[in-house]
């Protein structure tokens, strides 16, 4: 429920599991992606 009623302020640049934001961020050559800790705890 969490997930679906707030998606944009718990992820900004991207969404996904934990795994998919660690492969946006060495594509996107960024240092952090907001959502890291969401995501481990919402996408398990």
């Amino acid at each position: 429920m969490t997930l679906t009623t707030s998606f944009e302020q718990h992820f900004s640049a991207a969404g996904g599991s934990e795994h998919m934001l660690q492969q946006f961020k060495q594509h996107t050559d960024h240092r952090r992606i907001r959502g890291m800790a969401k995501a481990r705890v919402l996408l398990q």
